[in-house]
């Protein structure tokens, strides 16, 4: 199935989604409506049973430039500094577009089949892996631009490549080669650009074949480490988890499959 909204394209096979940025001519960058319409995709996916999900982008030179420069209201920012104080009041369609990737309940893998700017840089560590082409850059330029980058992004670019490398990414503003990105854990794994796209839906179908419970017990339980929740709050959200786990009917099914050397057919409870 097939969905066009804006400049983003889903389309879905079975357990699996894929979702294209479609706006090659301007870098595949978003505009607020655009960011919107990304959240509303990923809750569309979600609410059609998609177990995983793929983002990638359209071309073969960006991924994402990020927020569209042409659509920040300058007259929205006061000399004086008056009006919405607050980020998320500034840039509320950014802070839906993150809530929905962060409710997605499956895997996020992130396809970069171009450079990651700024935006396009925050969408990608919002995913839960990186498959990319060589020769492409990572950068968030925003002290080159004026701009504070988000605290969703600078909490998930430390915990993907460390706090001194993410302060050395987000003061200098400097880019990061593919290389350099890989060595660091920014990305997963490097693959040619003819079969990007190919390798990201094996490795999103592969996802959606495990058990749904522990890939959403795991991951709750990754951003809750990331976030920096206290420890007792962390065990208490494993020992729910486990116990969704344990007595779930996926278990009876993976334990089976085992026993018979076929693969499992797990149903999410």
């Amino acid at each position: 199935e097939r969905r066009r909204g804006l400049s983003l394209i889903l389309t879905t096979r079975g357990d699996v989604a894929l979702l294209v940025l479609d706006r090659p001519r301007r870098g595949n960058a978003l505009r607020p409506e655009d960011m919107l319409r990304l959240a509303e995709l990923l809750d569309e996916a979600a609410a059609g049973g998609a177990r995983a999900l793929v983002i990638s982008g359209a071309g073969d030179a960006v991924f994402c430039s990020g927020y569209d420069l042409d659509h920040i209201d300058s007259a929205a920012v006061p000399a004086d500094h008056e009006g919405p104080a607050a980020w998320s009041d500034r840039f509320p369609e950014l802070v839906e577009a993150i809530a929905a990737a962060e409710r997605f309940p499956g895997p996020l893998v992130a396809a970069l089949n171009g450079h990651a700017i700024g935006g396009g840089a925050l969408l990608a560590t919002l995913c839960d892996l990186r498959i990319a082409r060589p020769g492409l850059r990572f950068q968030i330029p925003a002290t080159r631009i004026g701009v504070l980058y988000p605290l969703e992004g600078m909490r998930r670019l430390s915990a993907t490549i460390g706090l001194g490398r993410a302060t050395e990414l987000l003061l200098l503003g400097d880019s990061v080669d593919t290389e350099r990105g890989l060595a660091w854990g920014l990305y997963n794994e490097i693959v040619p650009a003819p079969v990007l796209q190919e390798r990201a839906l094996a490795v999103a179908t592969e996802l959606a074949n495990r058990a749904p419970l522990a890939l959403r017990g795991i991951r709750d339980l990754l951003r809750g480490l990331v976030d920096g929740r206290p420890e007792a709050e962390l065990q208490t959200l494993h020992d729910a988890w486990t116990r969704r786990c344990v007595g779930s009917a996926d278990l009876v099914e993976g334990i089976e499959a085992a026993r018979t050397r076929r693969p499992p057919r797990f149903e999410g409870r």
